[in-house]
């Protein structure tokens, strides 16, 4: 299907071989959605992984209300992006401008999602608000895995809080990281409910991701068949960037 011109409604198509691919690789809209969607899928996994693990570390240390705050951490999972997705424009658009204006923050007195060099940054808040609830609870499992006498150990030596933690904690839980890292890179590379939700690829093309680029050109420009070359270069680019993830980070796993 991605090598004809059909439309998606024609009971009639024309074999054009490599030409939908040829044409994307040129075609300036979906180059900007490919640079949304790896600027977008990079920032959100490095953020939601660094937010989950830095919770994970809390939670799973003897403090008071300890189930009321995984449950608290653990919420935001359980909602519908429609639920997320009103709840955040409603913050984006009175209870921030109120605040900005109030600390006489002029680049926030506007609706974030209006604009276009910040809605790049109001997708990121929402998404790590949402994808590290998952995360935490795959770290906290990772960080109950490391022997307690391996600590004890290292504090009998001497070795201070962050060298306990780079030197004991992070080698022995890189096998939750590889998980955790490798699923939210792919979710995030195949954003596509938190930009409908909340900004619908703009203002402008934007925000525009390639999963967005894919359902509009299938769905709206009755370009069916080269839409379905773009999902097919994004599903072995997913496979790629997935290959180069797992070997790298199996590298780095230590056995216990």
């Amino acid at each position: 299907m991605s090598m004809t011109n059909w439309d998606g409604v024609s009971r009639s198509h024309d074999f054009v071989g490599l030409v939908n691919y040829g044409a994307a690789l040129t075609d300036p809209r979906f180059l900007n959605a490919l640079s949304f969607t790896l600027q977008y899928a990079f920032v959100s996994t490095i953020l939601s992984n660094i937010v989950a693990l830095s919770i994970a570390l809390v939670l799973v240390k003897k403090i008071k209300f300890r189930n009321f705050f995984r449950a608290v951490f653990f919420f935001p999972a359980v909602l519908s992006m429609l639920i997320i997705g009103y709840i955040w424009q409603q913050i984006f658009y009175h209870v921030v401008p109120y605040f900005a204006e109030r600390l006489n923050i002029e680049a926030l007195q506007t609706n974030m999602l209006g604009n276009q060099d910040l809605a790049f940054w109001a997708l990121i808040i929402v998404t790590v608000w949402q994808a590290s609830a998952i995360l935490v609870v795959i770290y906290m499992a990772g960080l109950q895995t490391v022997p307690e006498d391996v600590y004890e150990s290292a504090a009998i030596d001497g070795a201070s809080g962050w060298k306990r933690f780079s030197r004991i904690t992070l080698p022995l839980i890189v096998p939750s990281i590889t998980i955790c890292v490798i699923l939210a890179m792919k979710q995030h590379l195949m954003v596509y409910d938190y930009i409908i939700a909340l900004t619908d690829g703009g203002p402008g093309f934007a925000t525009e991701s390639v999963t967005l680029l894919i359902y509009n050109l299938g769905f709206l420009n009755n370009q069916f068949g080269y839409g379905t070359a773009v999902a097919l270069m994004l599903f072995v680019f997913i496979i790629v960037i997935s290959i180069i993830q797992i070997n790298i980070l199996r590298k780095k796993e230590v056995q216990l």
